[in-house]
């Protein structure tokens, strides 16, 4: 009944997006009556391309097979082998959104997101593993709830992604999310506030973010981003984008005289957002969009514990800006006697 459903739905209505959730009772890896049973190809057809599981057993990944029409893949709460959920991944090929919440029956083995060269987004939440491989060129956005896995048994080749902080970097299981802001301004791109499971933010987690302070439409997603987190943020670590590394005034091309963010009065993101630390790379010392935000964070004490800014990188010469502005900021802090502000 289930086949003659869905056959129906894909070839006779045309339908996009399919949303199957098994509410049969207790999910178990032993209740056979929770086994999703499907036939070979279910999922392929030309017009569908967005697929969610919700509290199912796979078996086996007969009903993916060569699936390239799928663009958007969800699995929640889905019990099954590694080896299920690898031959499900790789029969997608095209996948540019996948969201995993996955419990597995067996441990052993490594899940494998690799040569997915069109993944955009990958939230990940797992019980433990022996390891994780993740290969994606083009991936804009990482979000790990949790997975109980050794860090060296995790491979992350994600180029557009090269942050310094992650999920285990911190010392405690805690949800990590890293974003490349810019591929979310663009048109039609600016869903990713609801795209996968964004319960986390009511809990302790931490994030990593690049963004280009003279972009208006950069600034505005951060904000957003920020204000999304209803519990203390753990850690936020903050690059700004390398056209800023000099400091030059008008570097951008996006016009940031227009957009005078620093010169507003209101707290940034808001009035409730709070952070543990913050991690600053690429400060300038002489950027004022830069310097702005820093101070603003000190002074609104946004920040509770420790802001910690990257000074190596830069050129000697840059030295004595990067100095001064960080005097500055330990000026401005110095009512708040639990606020750390330190150099590495």
């Amino acid at each position: 009944m289930l086949d003659s459903w869905i056959q129906l739905l894909t070839s006779i209505k045309k339908t996009k997006k399919l949303i199957l959730g098994n509410f049969n009772g207790r999910l178990l890896p032993t209740l056979e009556s929770n086994v999703l049973k499907l036939s070979p190809n279910t999922f392929y057809h030309p017009h569908l391309t967005t697929v969610s599981l919700y509290q199912y057993i796979l078996k086996d990944a007969h009903a993916f097979n060569s699936c390239k029409n799928l663009k958007h893949l969800e699995l929640n709460h889905i019990f099954g082998e590694v080896s299920v959920f690898n031959k499900v991944i790789s029969s997608c090929s095209s996948l540019e959104v996948l969201i995993l919440q996955i419990v597995f029956n067996n441990p052993s083995g490594h899940l494998k997101i690799i040569d997915h060269k069109n993944l955009r987004i990958l939230f990940m939440s797992c019980n433990q593993i022996d390891g994780i491989e993740v290969c994606a060129a083009q991936l804009d956005m990482l979000s790990i709830e949790f997975i109980l896995c050794d860090i060296d048994n995790v491979i992350l080749e994600i180029p557009r992604l090269p942050f310094r902080r992650n999920y285990w970097v911190a010392g405690q299981i805690f949800p990590h999310t890293s974003i490349n802001i810019s591929t979310f301004t663009q048109e039609n791109k600016n869903n990713w506030l609801v795209t996968g499971p964004v319960n986390y933010v009511t809990r302790p987690a931490s994030l990593s973010v690049s963004v280009d302070l003279k972009n208006p439409q950069e600034v505005e997603v951060l904000r957003k981003m920020l204000g999304m987190w209803t519990e203390k943020m753990i850690e936020l670590e903050i690059s700004f984008k390398n056209n800023n590394l000099l400091g030059e005034e008008g570097s951008s091309s996006n016009c940031g005289a227009q957009y005078n963010f620093w010169e507003k009065v209101e707290p940034f993101p808001n009035a409730d957002f709070r952070v543990d630390t913050v991690w600053i790379y690429n400060f300038s010392g002489s950027n004022k969009e830069e310097f702005a935000l820093a101070s603003g964070l000190v002074m609104q004490k946004t920040v509770l514990k420790k802001m910690m800014i990257m000074t190596t990188m830069f050129p000697k010469k840059k030295n004595r800006d990067i100095e001064l502005a960080i005097s500055k900021l330990k000026e401005l802090s110095k009512d708040n006697k639990e606020l750390s502000i330190e150099c590495f």
